[in-house]
């Protein structure tokens, strides 16, 4: 900073420097929350990215929503057959840190970035799928050879969850549609998410009007737009830590895991 500079502000008032630093924030793109400045830099696509770092994207989410009503109506249209599908993400406790209680001191947008940033895993299936996972989590919970933890991120991160006296939360969404409507949905919120950031190992498949019409970004926003549906449930509900077996009560999570 020029010692000319310097010496104009120190002459300038309170006042003036907060207009200035207001100013400053907006032109950047930038917001901030209990006094301040923060500009994550994550793992995320670029879509994705920018209505973390700007407020005036994250207030466009809002916009987004007509890709979600598009694919629903292609759906309810076109896709009628077996409709026992299902969406869920797999969540880290420690990065949440009871998001719901805390999110009412929290400037929306930092909730947002808690909550994508907590999300290791996403999938779909139907039944008891999501503790799959689990179950062959636990038959690696002893496991001392590091090696074996490195072949799956997703059972390594589960194990190093449950290590640290925590549990997996699970999320599950857009229950009774498609295999192919959930498979589109899985595939829009992985691009948007990134591979980069997630455990998981494969690409989603986009079927429908998705994989006809949409363009890359596009997809994205559609990405995008479910995410925040999802966190919405979430800050809706109670979290739940999902541990292994010897440690739940739910009567779900038993059945699951003995399979």
């Amino acid at each position: 900073m020029s010692k000319l500079l310097v010496f104009g502000l120190t002459q300038t008032s309170p006042l003036q420097l907060r207009n200035i630093f207001s100013y400053l924030v907006k032109a950047r793109g930038i917001t901030y929350s209990l006094g301040t400045l923060h500009k994550h830099h994550t793992n995320f696509s670029a879509e994705l990215e920018k209505t973390i770092n700007s407020e005036v994207n994250f207030k466009k989410i809002s916009h987004l929503e007509k890709y979600v009503r598009q694919h629903s109506k292609w759906y309810r249209e076109n896709d009628c057959i077996n409709r026992h599908y299902f969406n869920y993400l797999l969540l880290d406790p420690r990065v949440t840190n009871k998001l719901r209680e805390r999110a009412s001191h929290l400037h929306l947008m930092d909730v947002w970035y808690t909550f994508l940033k907590a999300i290791f895993y996403v999938g779909k299936g139907k039944a008891s799928r999501p503790y799959v996972h689990l179950k062959k989590a636990q038959k690696l919970l002893n496991e001392t050879n590091s090696i074996t933890l490195v072949k799956d991120p997703k059972l390594a991160l589960i194990v190093s969850i449950w290590r640290a006296k925590r549990g997996v939360l699970l999320i599950r969404a857009f229950q009774g549609i498609s295999s192919q409507d959930a498979q589109t949905r899985e595939a829009s919120i992985l691009d948007a998410l990134s591979m980069n950031h997630l455990t998981n190992r494969r690409l989603g498949a986009y079927w429908g009007l998705a994989r006809s019409r949409l363009s890359s970004k596009e997809r994205k926003y559609l990405g995008i737009a479910l995410l925040h549906k999802l966190m919405l449930k979430f800050l809706a509900t109670e979290e739940k830590e999902l541990f292994p077996l010897k440690s739940t009560k739910t009567h779900e999570f038993q059945a699951a895991m003995a399979a």
